[in-house]
């Protein structure tokens, strides 16, 4: 619905914003792919602390990102939420391309990954998923579980997980981790519903509440979620 010239000056001041936050954290930006950004840490230099360095970059992209589409919004600027996948693993790391064009990026299922974890985020309403991996290398951070996910082309499940951002209420945390540990203690858990249901009540707004809460109205009581899209 824009311009050209409104559409490069609101992606250019965006994409502006968004890389001085990635490079705070000393993260690499590998490429942009239209409005979107790959980026990847512990390569080219080594960072013990990768993990928690993209949890971080990931929530203060949130911030900014939010606070940038609402204020584009309020001057008719259609543009919709940031959404950002994260996941640890090994990946082919190098110069690759032609005789005549290189580009130095990462390659394999690990890619693959966060690709997948970026896009589910659209099918729970959240903003920030990072993989079971990414995970259980940040102890000092917090993580709400969103379930075990069997991303689009993989055989087996992948626990996801939304990081805890300081402004979240500590009831929620704690009303929405105790309702999980029922989801996941058995399948077809009736205290589970109940637990859901009284969370919705408290929190309606809540992404993760809500889409639990579906789940189990249709009478699919598991922490398992199987993704027939990407």
């Amino acid at each position: 619905q824009l311009t050209s010239e409104a559409l490069s000056d609101t992606l250019n001041q965006y994409l502006d914003g968004a890389c001085e936050i990635i490079q705070k954290y000393e993260g690499t930006i590998d490429k942009f792919i239209g409005d979107a950004i790959m980026s990847i840490f512990n390569a080219p230099i080594l960072q013990p602390d990768h993990p928690e360095r993209a949890i971080k970059c990931a929530l203060e992209l949130d911030a900014y990102a939010e606070a940038f589409r609402i204020a584009r919004n309020a001057e008719n600027i259609p543009i919709g939420v940031t959404r950002i996948g994260i996941h640890t693993g090994e990946a082919v790391i190098g110069n690759f391309g032609s005789q005549s064009r290189m580009d130095f990026t990462a390659l394999g299922d690990t890619v693959n990954t966060a690709a997948r974890t970026e896009g589910v985020n659209k099918y729970f309403g959240t903003r920030i998923c990072a993989t079971e991996e990414t995970v259980k290398r940040c102890p000092s951070l917090e993580f709400r579980p969103v379930g075990d996910i069997v991303l689009k082309g993989k055989l087996t499940a992948t626990g996801l997980y939304c990081p805890v951002s300081e402004d979240e209420p500590e009831a929620l945390i704690a009303g929405y981790g105790a309702a999980y540990a029922l989801l996941r203690e058995k399948d077809d858990n009736p205290a589970a519903v109940d637990a859901f249901k009284a969370l919705a009540a408290e929190f309606p707004d809540d992404p993760l509440i809500q889409f639990h809460l579906k789940r189990v109205d249709k009478g699919i009581i598991s922490s398992r979620v199987v993704m027939d899209d990407k």
